[in-house]
């Protein structure tokens, strides 16, 4: 059955439409792009393009899940032959398909943020730069972040070593431990998330054939968020695109907030002179948010130059103005926030879930919790700690990596050190030696560590104890097929859990983290259960890139419950009501750019942070309220804040200021609702 494109405005029927052939579609906030996406996916097969030939990546997990299930809404179980992914996912697919010339075993392992952050950790410790506690004097994600950041603009572990990429004590450290990572890596037979988008780069520039080979597998590209692009993605597509150019590309440039870390805004900028023939389509109605939030948003953003130009034009009429909030201090503006969340809950009962507070620096929401709890109002945090970023469940996870895949020695050298078993690193080193000499996996070698020059007294003791303890467990998979009851055996016969529990501190803390533990094993059985009644066995492989791809996209149930998160995570959401809190130089604009020149209207720090706050007034569909204090406490003493220079660029007709009263932050509503909560709370029994 066709697709049915009536219900598209002209514009988007367009984007749909055109398929040979460069397009960029530049989607404004709210325009319905992901709409545009599929149902140009569905046109594209109904005109007889088969589906494995359509190749579809967007920039997480998450937004590549949601896209084929409104694909499979829409013209069933053939969206499942699209290849949707994102780049990190597609680029491991070609890797192991092709395995040949990456510089990797075709089984090699990934390693996720915790793993390249212990890597690093050892990596100092042994270069001696900094001693036992260099970890603590360099934040290791800041190191992995310009390892990151060099990987993907194509600079080798010897071009980081020149002076003129080391602007910091960061840069330098971090060039000096580049090339042992890499050296590691390759030990490891691993790689991390950026090699899988940058070897792949570097093969279809080298290998002719291959790059051939994969053209014509993946005929017509699409990427979403294209303005989130970095050099390497970008190279990758230029590849595959090849002399055909069937190639659309969807995003906004001015919602290109992640330069930070190596997004390149220029991508979208200059699409078409990379691909001259690009034919332009703007999407510029807005579905989303009344006509005073859209008037504010385009009033911001045109004073950005490196930009398309284009407007947003609001599909929904007029609403409230949205309000400027002026408070003396930082405290009466969280109270003041604080206490308008309550009578929107309480007073004019509006669901807590369609209400956010948005914010610059994660740390802007201390106060905000605060008041949040003292009005006894359920909140969530995103950007926080997600469920599989913690560490009792990564260890759980390495355990099920010995089990299932006993070859990934990353795996095995987790649960080797977890709980404690008294095997320091030279023993470790003799292993690895012993394994990467007689080309076998380290848990092969642990298996006959007696056997091992170096290796005696405790240590070769407790690697006999954990070798029994991996046998009987592996045992019980091979005869039972079940992981899920295998592996807790083996957690059970390695006192993880008691070792979770007493490092927690006290057991109601230690056994709310082994909750989680707990949640992550009915995942894996819900996993095996899904195989099993497929008939089929569980792919383990898929099963463990998924819990460590993405992670921090996967957000928590948010019914009843009042969002807190910061601009950059914000981004793709919505909300009736949206608080954003803070605005004020040297917080928006970030310190960081605040100190230069008001002029300086051409910086690319300064608009990418007008970028920021332009996401931040588009996620607000009915209600926008806009704050700042006037002075906050620093070290113990009120210090001046001068209001945001983007408040300068809000238009006046839809707005209106709202200066909060000293006796409003704390009425006597107020007390009496925070003493009847406290009382409430005190009453309650302990959960």
């Amino acid at each position: 059955m066709a697709v049915d494109l009536r219900e598209l405005n002209p514009n988007q029927r367009r984007a749909v439409l055109h398929i040979d052939g460069p397009l960029l579609v530049l989607a404004g906030a709210g325009s319905g792009k992901t709409r545009v996406i599929t149902h140009r996916i569905a046109h594209m097969i109904d005109t007889g393009i088969p589906p494995s030939a359509i190749v579809a990546l967007s920039f997480t997990n998450k937004a590549a899940g949601e896209m084929r299930e409104r694909l499979t809404k829409m013209i069933g179980a053939v969206a499942k032959e699209v290849v949707l992914g994102t780049f990190h996912s597609v680029g491991a697919q070609m890797m192991r398909e092709t395995p040949d010339g990456f510089g990797v075993p075709p089984r090699f392992s990934i390693l996720d943020q915790g793993d390249q952050n212990g890597l690093i950790r050892g990596i100092l410790r042994d270069l001696g730069i900094h001693g036992p506690a260099s970890d603590r004097r360099f934040d290791l994600g800041a190191i992995t972040q310009r390892i990151s950041l060099w990987k993907n603009d194509f600079i080798t572990p010897a071009e980081a070593q020149h002076p003129r990429l080391h602007e910091s004590d960061y840069d330098e450290v971090a060039a000096e431990v580049y090339p042992e990572y890499e050296d590691r890596l390759e030990s490891l037979g691993a790689v991390d998330f950026d090699d899988l988008v940058v070897r792949i780069a570097h093969r279809l520039d080298e290998d002719a054939e291959l790059c051939a080979h994969w053209r014509g597998r993946y005929k017509y590209l699409l990427i979403d968020e294209y303005q989130d692009t970095n050099r390497a993605q970008l190279e990758v597509v230029r590849r595959l695109a090849g002399p055909n150019e069937n190639i659309c590309v969807v995003g906004d440039d001015d919602q290109a907030i992640y330069g930070w870390r190596g997004a390149k805004v220029s991508n979208i900028l200059g699409f078409d002179m990379i691909f001259p023939r690009a034919v332009v389509i703007k999407l510029q109605e807005n579905y989303r948010s009344r006509a005073q939030i859209i008037e504010c948003a385009n009033g911001v953003i045109v004073n950005n130059l490196s930009r398309h130009d284009k407007a947003l034009i609001p599909q929904r009429g007029d609403g409230a103005k949205v309000t400027l909030v002026v408070a003396d201090d930082g405290s009466q503006e969280a109270s003041w926030v604080t206490g308008k969340i309550r009578k929107l809950i309480v007073d004019e009962r509006y669901p807590p879930e369609e209400i956010a507070v948005l914010y610059r620096s994660a740390k802007q929401a201390e106060a905000i919790e605060e008041g949040l709890q003292e009005n006894g109002i359920a909140y969530r945090v995103l950007g926080g700690q997600a469920v599989y970023d913690r560490k009792q469940v990564k260890d759980v996870l390495a355990y099920l990596r010995v089990l299932v895949s006993p070859r990934d020695d990353l795996g095995v050298r987790r649960a080797l050190g977890v709980p404690s078993r008294g095997i320091g690193a030279k023993t470790i080193a003799r292993l690895v030696a012993h394994a990467a000499e007689h080309h076998i996996s380290l848990l092969e070698a642990i298996h006959h560590a007696g056997e091992i020059e170096g290796i005696g007294g405790r240590p070769v003791t407790a690697l006999a104890r954990f070798s029994e303890i991996v046998r009987r467990a592996q045992g019980q998979y091979h005869a039972t097929r079940s992981a899920t009851g295998a592996l807790r055996s083996l957690l059970a016969a390695s006192g993880l859990r008691d070792s979770v529990i007493g490092d927690a501190g006290s057991a109601k803390v230690g056994d709310l983290r082994w909750q989680a533990v707990e949640g992550l094993l009915g995942s894996i059985e819900r996993f095996e259960e899904r195989a099993q009644n497929k008939g089929e066995r569980p792919r383990w492989h898929d099963y463990l890139a998924t819990m460590t791809k993405d992670s921090k996209s996967e957000e928590e149930v948010s019914l009843g419950k009042v969002t807190l998160t910061t601009l950059h995570s914000s981004k793709g959401l919505e909300w009736p009501i949206v608080f954003i809190i803070g605005v004020e130089e040297g917080t928006m604009p970030h310190k960081r750019v605040s100190a230069r020149r008001i002029s300086d209207a051409i910086s690319g720090d300064v608009e990418e942070e007008r970028r920021l706050f332009y996401v931040g007034i588009t996620r607000a569909r009915d209600v926008l309220y806009i704050s700042r204090a006037e002075t906050r406490t620093e070290r113990g003493q009120p210090v001046e804040r001068r209001p945001s220079r983007f408040l300068d660029e809000v238009p006046e007709e839809p707005t209106q200021e709202y200066r909060i009263a000293k006796e409003e932050a704390l009425s006597t509503d107020d007390l009496m609702s925070m003493a009847d909560a406290f009382l409430a709370r005190l009453a309650a029994p302990e959960a």
